[in-house]
This record gives structure tokens, sequence and C-alpha cells, in this order.
């Protein structure tokens, strides 16, 4: 029946669509990238049960056609409606995925599309970026647009199936599963400000295969509720005990171990002044009743999968002496406590400048996330946003952030990352962009300084050369010594090096360089050839 409160089904989802939009504002790591593909594959077998729910809804439409046609009629009539838009969509959907999944590892026509396990470009961003949103900056008028207005017309199209006041409820939750606006401008990061951006914007094919895998799973949601409710609408005015079904509520199914998990456990359509009795399997006792729903609780102590059921009791409204028992079950994954620490230019930490890094915690605000460091001090960093910090260390070793995030008023430690200090690497001494070899007597005449250059390092730094000695070496010729006390030629090497022949050897040695965490060091020679 429609109402306020989300299956359990959709919570998880709900839960993981969090987790995935957190995980990708991080740069994911392998690791993370095989966990969207056993997401996806979860979601994948979820679809499944889920359609295998569905098919039993339609079968007992058939049933109650044969018992009395003309009444039920109507509603499967809306059944079937509601059955033609969901697989209509839902086909365009598992299209969508194949094109991603083809374009990305460019399979050839007439060969199988792969599974996700399966592809080889797992990390790829720029595929399914083009694919979805393309290069403009609202991400409009591409793929992601054109499943956005898909999506709007099969709301619009189921709603349409139920009379008005049931139209009503079911807008809300359907608002909520298939949930299309924009991102309010406190959750806008990176100018992601259109549905489309925030969605599929720079995201790893992987976690695009999931995030529309998990779409599938919201239409299948949304076809079980309204069929059901279609089907329980054929004897709404003559109840039948027959009609009624075992329902588990809970506000999430994914918890943090040290977090309590609670949900509700009840039979739709109950009464209120009879409640029933519900049990728990495997001697777990008792669940407490309170106008007709049962208020069942956990806090498990171990990660993975935690399930639960037994039965629900109810007087058989045929014979008071006789009772009916409905059985149920459910599950919820508790976590262990995890978050992530990254470095946002590489895995170390380097001394003498300001290292950017982000700290985050699934499915947690940046406020309720705290990051204490060791051998090495963090600052937020305001231009960048929450969640980022300035690290800057002054001593080679080790570095250790411990994080802990606030959950429900609890401080609960989330992991310690540790990362390497290591002082900036020595930049490369060139002169006309060479370090060594052969040049012609014009290029060198033309350079006015040696050039401390940061090879292959992401920080932009510079040194500067604070002294050298340059020598010419001929055949038949006297070698020739001058000086620099600065990284510049010196008028007597200019004059030097326009009296250079062929095959004469210029060297530019002892050079000490600046660094910008305030060393002095020592950096390698030049040794040119005249050409």
């Amino acid at each position: 029946m429609a109402g306020n409160k989300l299956s359990p089904r959709q919570k998880m989802i709900g839960m993981m669509y969090l987790v995935l939009t957190a995980l990708l504002a991080l740069n994911v790591s392998k690791e993370i990238i095989n966990a969207f593909v056993t997401i996806d594959d979860a979601l994948n077998v979820t679809v499944s049960n889920l359609a295998g729910k569905n098919a039993q809804a339609y079968q007992s439409f058939e049933k109650e056609m044969k018992n009395d046609p003309t009444k039920t009629k109507p509603y499967y009539d809306k059944a079937l409606k509601v059955k033609e838009l969901s697989d209509n969509l839902n086909g365009y959907i598992t299209t969508l995925k194949d094109t991603l999944i083809r374009l990305t590892d460019q399979i050839e026509s007439g060969t199988k599309t792969p599974s996700t396990r399966e592809l080889e470009k797992k990390d790829d961003y720029d595929t399914p970026t083009t694919l979805m949103v393309g290069s403009e900056q609202d991400g409009k008028g591409h793929k992601a647009s054109e499943l956005k207005e898909k999506i709007l017309a099969y709301k619009k199209a189921v709603l349409e199936t139920l009379v008005p006041e049931d139209r009503k409820k079911f807008t809300q939750r359907l608002d909520i599963l298939f949930n299309t606006n924009d991102p309010a401008p406190e959750y806008v990061e990176d100018g992601k400000k259109t549905w489309e951006m925030f969605n599929f914007y720079h995201n790893p094919v992987v976690a695009t295969v999931a995030l529309l895998t998990k779409t599938q799973t919201d239409i299948k949601n949304a076809e079980s509720e309204i069929v059901n409710h279609l089907l329980s609408s054929i004897n709404a005015a003559a109840f039948k005990v027959s009609a009624l079904e075992a329902k588990i509520i809970a506000p999430t199914s994914y918890i943090i171990i040290g977090q309590e998990y609670t949900a509700d456990v009840f039979l739709a359509a109950m009464s209120e002044t009879a409640n029933p009795e519900i049990v728990l399997k495997s001697g777990g006792g008792s669940i407490k009743v309170e106008g007709g729903v049962g208020k069942f609780s956990a806090r498990p102590g171990s990660d993975g999968e935690q399930k639960f059921g037994g039965l629900i009791r109810v007087k058989d409204p045929t014979d008071p002496n006789k009772f009916q028992e409905y059985p149920f079950e459910s599950s919820y994954v508790a976590a262990k406590p995890s978050s992530s620490v990254s470095a946002d230019k590489m895995n170390v930490i380097y001394i003498g400048v300001d290292n950017p890094f982000t700290v985050s915690v699934p499915g947690v605000s940046h406020d309720k996330v705290k990051a204490m460091p060791s051998n090495c001090t963090m600052t937020p960093d305001p231009k960048a946003g929450k969640g980022h910090y300035i690290v800057k260390a002054t001593a080679q070793g080790e570095a250790i952030i411990k994080v802990s995030a606030d959950l429900n008023g609890k401080v609960l430690p989330m992991g310690d990352f540790k990362f390497r200090i290591k002082r900036i690497p020595d930049p490369v001494a060139k002169i006309g962009g060479k370090k060594e070899g052969g040049i012609a007597k014009s290029a060198l005449q033309a350079q006015s300084a040696i050039i401390p250059v940061m090879e292959n390092f992401d920080f932009d730094l510079f040194s500067k050369v604070k002294s050298f000695r340059m020598s010419r070496y001929g055949k038949g010729r006297d070698p020739i010594e001058k000086s620099s006390d600065s990284g510049a030629l010196t008028g007597e090497m200019k004059d030097v090096i326009s009296q250079s022949r062929a095959g004469d050897k210029i060297m530019f040695e002892y050079i000490q360089a600046t660094m910008p965490d305030g060393t002095v060091r020592s950096i390698n020679p030049i040794s040119l050839t005249i050409q």
C-alpha cells in the first residue's frame, strides 16, 4: 500500500547510492574500482530477485482473473500497463549499459558484450563522460539528459494508472526513488550543478554502470509496489486474510559496527487493536509489538551480511481458535569502520611544500569527520572547500593520519593512514634544454643561464642556481675555467663560447641550487660538445 515508508530494498539501494557518490569524490584506487564491480553484481542479483517477485504478483492477478474477471480486469489492465512501461525503461537502460561497455573496450560488432568484471578498462573516465554528458558545462543534451527525460515520463505514466487519492500517496515515494532534481547548492562540488553532471561526470565506467543498474532496481521496486497495490485494491473493500504479507521496513540496510540497526516488522493491513505475535527463528525470542508493528533491533559484533527472520502469527478471522502464520526474512549489512585519506598529488608527503589532501568518510558529512596527524601538520584548505587540507612536514620518516567520525553522537575510529615523508627530489640542470650531447655553437651562444628543471614531479616548484663553474676543453688548446656566482653566464663565459670550435667540450660543473625547502644542493653536471 502507499505510504511514507520505503521498502528495505529501497533503503539498501539508497544507501549504496550515497556510498558510491562519496567514493567518486575521491581518487579511486584499484580496490574501489573492484568494489564497484562487486556492487554492480549484487545489484544485478537484486534486479533478478525483484523480477521474480513481480512475476508472482502477475500470477496472483491471473488467479484473480479466473475467480472474478469482471472485478479484476480493470486493475489487471493497469498492472500490465505498468509492466510494459517498466520493461521499456529497463530495456533502454540495458541497451545503454551495453553501448557504454562496448565503446569502452572497443568491442567489435557480433562479439558478446563482457560483464563489468570482464572489462579491461574498468577505470576509464573518458568514454562514460563523453557518452553521458559530453563536454558541455551543464552536461545536457546527451544520454544522461535522455535518461532523465525517460525517467520523468515513466513516473508520470505509472502514476496515471492510479486513482487520484493513491496517486498523491505514491508521488512522494516515486520522487524519492527517482530523484532527478539538480543537487542543492550545499552539495555542489567541482561545478557539478545539474543532475546529469552530479551523477555521470568523470566517473569510471564501472561506477556509471553500477549507477545505471541501481536505477533498474528502482524501476523494479516501483513496479513491485504499484502492481502489488493494484492487486490489493481488488479486494480492498472485502479484506481477505490470504492477501496479508509480512513486511520489514528499516531506516537503513547498511550500518557501521558499533551503530544500532533497527527495523519495523509487521503485517500489511494489520489491526491496531489485535496485535500479532512475532517470533524470531533459532531461539531468538519474540519481538515487542506496539500498534500492530513489531520493533526489531540488533547490535552486530562482526561485519558482513546479518540475516534475521521468523513468523508472524495472527488469529484466523474465520476461526478464533486457530492461527495463521506468515514467515518473514530480511538482512542488513554491517560494515567495518572505514574512511579515506588521499594525497591529491601522490602517495607521499614532501618536506617544505604544501601537500593537498582530501579526507572523507562515506556517508558522513565533512563536519562530522576529524583527522589527527603525527609527524606532520594539517590545516584546512579554505580555497578547496570542506574535507580538503594542506599537509606540511619538516623531517623525513613516516606520517600517520588517524581519522574518526561522529556517528549519532558517538565518535568512532575510521582507520589509520600511513604516508612516507620524503624530501623534494633534486632538479635536473639544463642549458638550452640539454644536459648532455652535441649542441650547435650558435644555440649555446643564445643561452643566458642554467635552468634547474623539476622533471616528473607533480608540484609546481622552482629552484634557483646559486653558483657553477664552466670549463672548455679542445684538442691542441689549453683548458679554460670560469666561475659564476649565480645561474647566469658571465661575459667571460660567453666570450669563451664564441671562441669555441667544433669538437670542443663545454662542461658546467659544481652546480649549486637553492631549493624551495631552503636547502642548497649539488646537482648534475652538464657536458656538451660543440658541433
